[in-house]
């Protein structure tokens, strides 16, 4: 399932959440499929960006990516 999750945005002097696109891999774990160039479009430092496996707390329906997750192999 493709949806919609929330990552932090580190360059804010406030908490800022940025939508990003991700891929559910199981119950709170996502993998970051947007490969929106957040830097150079929206000069936007993101806590975590496309590729990376995290793991999200649910805040009224919505996923807020809070650390990486390690994929066992």
């Amino acid at each position: 399932m493709i949806t919609e999750i929330y990552v932090k945005i580190l360059n804010e002097d406030l908490l800022v959440w940025r939508p990003v696109k991700a891929k559910l891999i199981k119950e709170n774990i996502f993998k970051i499929i947007d490969k929106r160039d957040f830097i150079n479009d929206f000069d936007e430092n993101l806590e975590f960006i496309f590729d990376d496996t995290v793991e999200c707390y649910c805040k009224n329906g919505e996923y807020y990516a809070n650390k990486r997750f390690l994929l066992s192999e």
